[in-house]
C-alpha cells in the first residue's frame, strides 16, 4: 500500500516501475526520469528503441511493503544524486518485524484493498492473470535474515518443530479466496471481528 502525499507519488511510481516498463511498452525511458536523471541516462538509438519496444511476454510486479511517499524536490539540488534522490520523493517503508501480531489487521486491509483495486483494474480492462499474496510461510529474506515476518502463517522459530500458526490474514485470505468475503470500496471500513471467531 502507498500513502501518497503530493507529486512525490508520481515520481516514486515512475522510477519504480516505469523505468522499466516504459521502454518495453514504448521503446524508451519516461521524460519525467530523463529530465530528472540527465545526462547519466544512455539514449535509446532509434535502432536498439525498436528492438526493446514490445519485447516483453509478461511483466510481473512483486512488492510486499507499505510505503509512505512524500515530495522531496530539495533532492534534485543535490549535485551528486542517485535512484533514490533523482525520485524526488522521501520514501518510508514499513514492514512487518520479528514475532509479528497474529492479528494483523492491518494486512488483512491491505490485501482486502489491494486485490479490490485489482478486481477493479481487471474490470476496467487491463489484461490481469493472476494475484499472489506474498508469502505463505514466514520465509528467510535474503536482506533481513528471519528478522521479518510476512508470511500468512507464523513460523514459531523457537519450536524446534517449527510449528506455524495461521495470521488473521491467512483466515481472511482463505475466506475471499472461497467466496465468502464482499470486498468493500474503502478498506479501512473493512470488518475483521468475525475472523477471530
Amino acid at each position: 500500500m502507498i500513502t501518497i502525499s503530493g507529486e512525490g507519488y508520481d515520481s516514486f511510481m515512475c522510477l519504480l516501475y516505469c523505468r522499466i516498463v516504459e521502454p518495453l511498452v514504448h521503446g524508451d525511458y519516461p521524460i519525467s526520469m530523463k529530465t530528472n536523471a540527465g545526462a547519466r541516462i544512455p539514449a535509446f538509438t532509434n535502432r536498439e528503441s525498436e528492438q526493446v519496444k514490445g519485447s516483453y511476454g509478461f511483466i510481473g510486479i512483486i512488492h510486499y511493503n507499505n510505503a509512505n511517499v512524500t515530495d522531496n524536490p530539495n533532492a534534485l539540488k543535490t549535485e551528486l544524486r542517485d535512484f533514490n534522490a533523482d525520485m524526488a520523493a522521501q520514501l518510508i517503508r514499513q514492514r512487518t518485524g520479528t514475532n509479528s501480531s497474529l492479528q494483523d489487521v492491518s494486512r488483512v486491509k491491505y490485501l482486502h484493498g489491494y486485490i479490490g483495486g485489482v478486481l477493479d483494474a481487471l474490470r476496467d480492462g487491463s489484461n490481469i492473470k493472476g494475484y499472489f499474496a506474498w508469502s505463505f510461510l514466514d520465509v528467510f529474506e535474503l536482506l533481513a535474515g528471519y528478522k521479518s515476518s510476512f508470511g500468512l502463517y507464523y513460523v514459531d522459530r523457537n519450536d524446534p518443530e517449527l510449528k506455524r500458526y495461521p495470521k488473521l490474514s491467512a483466515k481472511w485470505y482463505s475466506r475471499f479466496l472461497k467466496g465468502s468475503i464482499e470486498l468493500q470500496k474503502d478498506a479501512s471500513l473493512v470488518s475483521v471481528g468475525h475472523l477471530f471467531q
